[in-house]
């Protein structure tokens, strides 16, 4: 059976869809009512097939990873046959932007439905985590359109908005990590999303906390759709992102995208991939108003290799944001304002001081984790140096 579907951005129309509801398959869509609230990326004006192409990807990135290890719990909960299933049932509301969509045959309001105003959780902070989702979330909640890999879910917590990550490994390091990353973040002054570290009180597994980033007049924008915007071919990656940002805008970015790069290249973030920064915009105006605090940094410190693995992969680890190596991507910034090499020993003693906290990491690979990070605290300042030598 065919139905029709409305998007939406808060309360307006911004485009008609048609889906199968037996497969969830997009069809066609069949009119664009507000092209300037299209989700940006949408690129090709009056060219409903590749808007159709590209709003289908888009669907695809707004539910929940089939990745996660509880994704079938989830699923035989809420008898769904997918996670964009899951997805469209919970009319593809998250905490992240103001899209949604709803059934044309029901009336349905904004106002009524959106979890920046309405109360979608009754779970206990402390009480658990994902796997199980707990009984009163049912399908009215923003777990179901919330993405990656490891277990997440959103609560309300003194009345804010509040992400609980847990971990993809048995050593459980990514919620310390996520931890040391913002304490080091927080000592060079740097804005970012603060986390804390919480466990369960039922099996004592670690997780990190943070409040959403953004708020019913704001909402975030990743990078994948700024830098598909517009060809870039031949054009490095990191010059076409600070193009985008200044054709939208936003001037004076590069001090911001450069202390993202330093941070990490120091601490080894292995997944920085383009949908882990971006922008924050106005979501009445659609002004651009800032980058993205820096967030998602529980990849990193070697979160997911075994000791006899640590010198294999050495003092480079993958870069996702502007190229493959996150060395490389430090040809792209200049010596930073805000960067002292006093506090090497704090960035230390930090990484040290947390992943104490984890019963499940011994001593001799914390040893080895500080001894990378120095060095490469080092290969970072004689990089820069000599580029500031050289510009002189």
């Amino acid at each position: 059976m065919t139905v029709e579907f409305i998007l939406k951005h808060k309360e307006i129309p911004v485009m008609l869809f048609k889906m199968d509801d037996e497969n969830f398959k997009l069809l066609e869509i069949t009119e664009i009512i507000q092209e300037e609230r299209l989700p940006f990326g949408l690129k090709d004006k009056g060219n409903m097939t590749q808007y159709a192409i590209q709003f289908n990807n888009w669907l695809a990135g707004r539910g929940i990873s089939e990745s996660r290890k509880d994704f079938s719990i989830i699923k035989n909960k809420f008898k769904a046959g997918s996670a964009k299933e899951l997805m469209i049932k919970a009319y593809g509301l998250n905490l992240t932007d103001h899209y949604w969509f709803h059934d044309v045959s029901h009336e349905m309001s904004w106002k009524d439905k959106n979890y920046f105003d309405n109360s979608f959780d009754k779970l206990i902070p402390g009480k658990g985590i994902n796997p199980e989702i707990d009984e009163s979330v049912e399908k009215q909640s923003p777990n179901l359109c919330v993405d990656g890999s490891i277990e997440k879910r959103w609560i309300i917590k003194n009345e804010e908005r509040v992400l609980l990550k847990g971990s993809l490994y048995n050593r459980m390091q990514e919620p310390f990590n996520e931890v040391i990353a913002s304490k080091i973040l927080s000592e060079y002054k740097i804005n970012h999303v603060h986390y804390s570290l919480s466990r369960t009180e039922n099996k004592n597994i670690p997780y990190s906390e943070c409040s959403c980033m953004v708020t019913k007049d704001t909402e975030y924008i990743n990078a994948l759709y700024v830098m598909n915007t517009e060809e870039y071919y031949r054009k490095e990656p990191y010059v076409h992102f600070l193009e985008m940002c200044a054709k939208n805008g936003l001037q004076n970015v590069k001090s911001n995208i450069d202390e993202m790069i330093a941070l990490d290249f120091i601490i080894g973030n292995a997944d920085r991939h383009k949908g882990n920064f971006g922008i924050i915009r106005d979501a009445n105006t659609l002004e651009w108003k800032h980058i993205a605090p820096i967030f998602d940094n529980g990849n990193c410190l070697f979160y997911d290799s075994e000791n006899d693995e640590m010198d294999l992969w050495g003092i480079d680890t993958l870069g996702k944001s502007f190229g493959d190596s996150n060395r490389l991507n430090l040809q792209y910034i200049e010596y930073p304002s805000w960067y002292s090499n006093a506090n090497n020993d704090c960035i230390t003693d930090i990484i040290a001081r947390y992943l104490q906290q984890n019963e499940k990491i011994k001593t001799e690979r914390i040893d080895k984790i500080i001894s990378v990070v120095k060095e490469r605290i080092m290969i970072f300042e004689n990089t820069i140096l000599k580029k500031t030598k050289a510009s002189t």
